[in-house]
């Protein structure tokens, strides 16, 4: 609820939580149609009695759903190998602002047609519609999963790990790059998990590359000797192969990246570009004030987190702009998730380019001319 920019109009709150009553999974056709307000996890439960499964994986999933996701375009854990969450909607039933219902796709994949407007209502925070009910295409659950942690003391070393695990022969279910106070302490958890002396075993890293497989056993075996190879050739300071508990908990806690920071960016741009973007960013940041930063980086997919522990308000607003033009000069796009209501109001937290302002505000003006659904919250004040 936090992301967006501030409205212009406050009249009435339009809560879905309780538009749960349709479900409906053709396990044979490997599709899923559910309301609004469904909840992620209560879905993954349900599609787990048929070993399948969304293609994503978005922060929260017992508290997040399924409309605020697709809404709001929720980084997905499972990028790397599925992409986001748009490219899995095969059907969408949205209300538009004078009360029009509409829908566009259909139900089953090859029945789909038209014009992929539930792609435009993906991640337009309930700007031009409310989602009342989605369909999804599916995916089977892997017969088994693990997780090689490998961890770097020098940002070389990590990307050239990311930059190579994409070349050698393993199935990806996620890969993910963080750093700074975050990646240090995963790397902790995991030395209290096995027992270990954190000093010894991090050897002051700061970077932590967790890339998950998947397969039989005996793929994942030779997977897991493909990955930890890796980690001997780039080298890594050190490495550890999780499993169950374990790999759930270094994932659950490394993920927890920008949930207490005092300001938050997501921002897409090409896998080829993100390590070095990552370091612009640092750079920028560091000639206005130097401050704690931790990053997650979805490795093949480009998506890059950044995250300032604690900054004050001019200097939040003076490296946001500079980080709007870093990013526009390798041709990404930018999202402030979280900052504080002051910075709200000197910049757009929608770093898109403005010659695409034009385009959302005649779109604007089609889908909702009366400016009654979110009005200014997104990019341009629309």
């Amino acid at each position: 609820m936090g992301i967006g920019n501030i409205p212009s109009g406050y009249d009435v709150a339009l809560d879905l939580t309780g538009l749960t009553s349709e479900i409906e999974h053709v396990a044979g056709d490997m599709t899923l149609i559910c309301d609004a307000g469904a909840k992620v996890s209560d879905l993954s439960s349900l599609l787990a009695e048929s070993h399948q499964r969304l293609p994503f994986e978005v922060p929260h999933p017992s508290e997040a759903t399924i409309g605020g996701a697709v809404a709001s375009n929720a980084p997905s854990r499972l990028a790397t190998r599925f992409g986001g969450i748009r490219d899995w909607i095969i059907g969408m039933s949205v209300v538009l602002a004078d009360g029009t219902p509409t829908k566009s796709g259909g139900r089953v994949v090859k029945n789909v047609q038209g014009y992929d407007l539930h792609r435009l209502h993906t991640g337009a925070f309930g700007t031009l519609g409310v989602i009342v009910s989605v369909a999804f295409k599916l995916i089977p659950i892997p017969e088994g999963s693990q997780t090689v942690a490998m961890w770097f003391d020098r940002l070389s070393s990590a990307a050239n790990a990311a930059l190579d695990v994409g070349n050698i022969d393993v199935s990806i279910e996620a890969a993910r790059l963080f750093s700074g106070p975050t990646a240090v302490g995963a790397i902790r958890e995991l030395a209290a998990d096995r027992h270990m002396d954190a000093d010894g075993i991090s050897g002051g890293a700061s970077h932590l590359m967790l890339v998950q497989v998947s397969g039989s056993a005996p793929a994942l075996n030779r997977q897991l000797n493909e990955l930890t190879g890796l980690a001997g050739t780039v080298p890594a300071t050190g490495y550890e192969v999780l499993s169950g508990a374990s790999e759930t908990d270094i994932w659950t806690y490394a993920g927890s990246t920008g949930e207490s920071a005092k300001l938050n960016l997501r921002i897409a741009a090409k896998p080829t570009v993100s390590i070095d973007l990552l370091s612009r960013l640092e750079r920028v940041l560091g000639r206005i004030r130097p401050a704690p930063i931790s990053s997650i980086i979805d490795v093949g997919y480009g998506t890059l987190q950044f995250s300032v522990e604690d900054i004050d308000d001019f200097d939040a607003i003076a490296f946001v702009n500079d980080a709007k033009e870093t990013i526009r000069e390798v041709g990404g796009s930018l999202v402030v998730e979280r900052c504080p209501l002051m910075v709200k109001r000197e910049i757009d937290v929608f770093g898109i380019d403005a010659s695409s302002a034009q385009i959302m505000k005649n779109m604007k003006q089609q889908f909702d001319p009366e400016k009654r659904l979110n009005p200014g919250r997104f990019a341009f004040n629309i």
